[in-house]
């Protein structure tokens, strides 16, 4: 992504929507109703959040979309960029606002020059709609570069599994994990981690019995096996390093950057 071209789009698409609605304050008259949803972003404006103090790695999680979605916040049950002290967006007049949360109630054309309500309010207008179709087109472009980042940004798992430092990391947290506690594997911020099961998985086995069928846990005591080996956390590795990549290439980035050893394995059976 060309960084100057993606500034100035967002920044752009941010002045157009802001002077082409006009409605009620939303900070008198709403609890936040339209934070409540997750909304995708590109790795670029998530750096730029990080950058002036808005958010830090753990406030973003990775998309099927974009490179990431925003977290949402469960004890707010609102986007994290919410702030319960000024009712409202943290960055909504910073010039660099998600383009998706200006859309909301409006949309983009008001041909028969209504109102638009959402929850809580109505009187919602677009009095410039020359800006607001202006918007609509930079925000097809917005989509479009946020669509090239995410897919080179997918090609960093497979680099990432092929890094020396990062599968020494790996490795370490692997040989740190009992067999039935792992589900799978999760691509965070900068680094692939561990998936933890929910409560007890079985899909470890079957690594366990292709790497190290002679290992005593294996048949009667699987559940009491304290750390995954260094035969079958190397094999689970080398899997990984086979299969990972041209997964999320037929399939897409799964949600969340989670992929359960399930869906993994069910795969390389059919390739």
């Amino acid at each position: 992504m060309v960084n100057d071209k993606f500034w100035e789009v967002v920044k752009k698409f941010n002045s157009l929507m802001k002077s082409a609605i006009k409605g009620p304050n939303c900070l008198e008259i709403c609890n936040g109703d339209c934070c409540s949803i997750e909304i995708d972003v590109p790795k670029i404006l998530a750096e730029e959040y990080i950058k002036q103090g808005y958010a830090n790695k753990k406030d973003f999680i990775r998309g099927d979309i974009f490179s990431f979605k925003l977290r949402f916040d469960e004890k707010k049950g609102k986007c994290f960029l919410f702030d319960k002290s000024i009712n409202g967006c943290l960055v909504h007049n910073t010039g660099i606002k998600t383009p998706q949360c200006w859309i909301y109630p409006t949309n983009f054309s008001n041909l028969k020059d209504k109102d638009f309500s959402c929850k809580m309010a109505n009187g919602w207008k677009i009095h410039e709609p020359e800006n607001a179709k202006e918007a609509e087109k930079l925000l097809e472009y917005y989509v479009f570069l946020c669509q090239l980042e995410a897919r080179k940004e997918a090609r960093e798992i497979e680099i990432r599994l092929n890094d020396t430092l990062s599968k020494k990391k790996l490795l370490k947290l692997l040989k740190q994990t009992s067999p039935s506690q792992l589900a799978g594997i999760k691509d965070t911020w900068d680094c692939i981690t561990t998936l933890s099961a929910q409560g007890v998985s079985l899909q470890m086995k079957k690594v366990c019995k292709k790497y190290n069928k002679k290992c005593e846990y294996l048949e009667h005591n699987f559940l009491n096996c304290r750390n995954i080996c260094v035969k079958v956390a190397n094999g689970l590795l080398e899997f990984l390093q086979e299969n990972i990549f041209n997964y999320i290439k037929k399939n897409g980035p799964d949600s969340e950057g989670e992929y359960p050893f399930i869906k993994l394995f069910e795969f390389s059976k059919k390739t």
